[in-house]
């Protein structure tokens, strides 16, 4: 994942590959926000209106903490499919790699409410959640589904 695949939201803080060495997860904040995370080996997703590497939205009280969690777990799967590494998010990232951009809570922002944005900004851009989402937030106005032509 680049830079310019992030371009369905405004700003990030920061951007890493989950997967490379401490040192660089060190730089990850212990604030609240949200997170993006994509494919860091090039691999292209294909959404109803487009492709993109962006495979995971989430959002923590922690950033830190929660993708220090998610880097234990793709690399469980990485090395097998035990029961809490199945989830398509830690899948995804141990088959095509994991880069993660990071977006702080500006003042009062909550959390939940910057990745239901997010989510919302990429439902938007590509027609669709990212795949390993799975269900829609709270917050998210789903779109209205018309009746059908067949009945």
């Amino acid at each position: 994942m680049r830079d310019f695949h992030l371009r369905f939201y405004k700003w990030f803080d920061g951007f890493i590959n989950l997967m490379d060495d401490e040192e660089d997860i060190d730089c990850i904040p212990n604030k609240s926000g949200a997170y993006v995370i994509g494919t860091s080996d090039g691999t292209m997703l294909t959404y109803p209106w487009g492709s993109s590497p962006v495979f995971y939205i989430g959002q923590s009280l922690d950033l830190h903490r929660r993708l220090l969690e998610h880097q234990r777990y793709i690399c469980k799967a990485i090395d097998d499919h035990e029961e809490d590494s199945w989830w398509p998010r830690y899948q995804f990232g141990a088959s095509f790699g994991a880069d993660v951009a990071w977006y702080s809570c500006r003042g009062i922002q909550d959390p939940k409410n910057l990745e239901a944005d997010l989510i919302n900004k990429f439902y938007e851009t590509y027609g669709s959640i990212p795949l390993a989402n799975g269900t829609w937030p709270k917050g998210i106005r789903r779109p209205k589904v018309g009746s059908r032509d067949d009945k």
